[in-house]
């Protein structure tokens, strides 16, 4: 149970998407995560809905002002390209978003290092909610989703938000492929997961697939991936991090790159 009073004891992992979060609590001297609220909503383009949830968040759970040991904010949208750590350049990293994408108006660009992969991660967001997330949380740590999934990845690696999914397939060590992609429907899911399998030479009758994220044993797109692969795993806890037992109805996959952040951390 969450206690104000000991806030500075508490490091906090919010992954930010524009349409909802997953706020996580995690007690630094018990190395328990005690708290997990996960919230979606429709799309905002900038952010303010999930910000006012968010605060709404805090205020509920007696939070809002207080101090922390810890507060991260892991940003999860498709505006990111990997640059080899021999190559990266700072004054560059715009043009490195640019050559992948069409980067919206008003956009920040940011970069952190991926020291697993010997890279660099540039990513951008929206200026208004980087600005609104420091306004509210001046402390924050502002990080992108993809680099704690990187840090993970061994076989083929899948981590599915609301409306895209990133990919990332990594054999002895060596990354070998790693994209974000749009869907609407599971078989457009399927379709790209199977397209990717294929141009790595690899078979989903070989090859352990591991998912993450928004996705559960029910769920359509799921049903139709056991069709195509023989070895479907869910992420599980590595125990570096203990999770409160009356948590335990929440999937871990659906926090597990707050809780990754978490067992980098601890």
């Amino acid at each position: 149970m969450i206690d104000p009073a000991q806030s500075l004891s508490y490091n906090i992992t919010i992954q930010c998407a524009l349409d909802g979060f997953c706020f996580v609590v995690h007690h630094r001297q018990e190395n328990t995560i005690i708290d997990i609220e996960i919230y979606q909503t429709a799309e905002s383009h900038d952010g303010s809905a999930i910000l006012e949830a968010l605060e709404k968040t805090f205020f509920k759970k007696g939070l809002f002002g207080k101090p922390f040991h810890s507060l991260v904010f892991l940003i999860a949208n498709r505006y990111n390209t990997l640059v080899p750590g021999e190559l990266f350049d700072k004054a560059s990293c715009e043009s490195y978003l640019r050559f992948n994408h069409i980067l919206p108006h008003h956009y920040a660009v940011f970069h952190e290092p991926v020291p697993v992969l010997h890279a660099e991660n540039v990513f951008a967001l929206s200026q208004r909610l980087a600005d609104n997330i420091h306004s509210v949380w001046p402390e924050a740590v502002i990080k992108h989703q993809s680099t704690l999934f990187l840090q993970s990845v061994t076989n083929a690696y899948i981590h599915v938000n609301s409306r895209d999914f990133d990919m990332a397939v990594v054999q002895q060590g060596r990354l070998l492929f790693f994209n974000n992609f749009p869907f609407n429907t599971k078989d457009d899911f399927i379709y790209y997961l199977m397209f990717t399998l294929e141009q790595q030479q690899l078979s989903g009758q070989d090859i352990p697939v591991y998912f993450t994220g928004l996705i559960t044993n029910q769920s359509e797109i799921l049903r139709l991936c056991e069709r195509y692969i023989k070895r479907i795993r869910f992420i599980r806890p590595n125990g570096s991090v203990n999770v409160d037992m009356s948590l335990n109805g929440t999937p871990f996959q659906y926090y597990y790159i707050p809780y990754k952040t978490l067992s980098c951390e601890s």
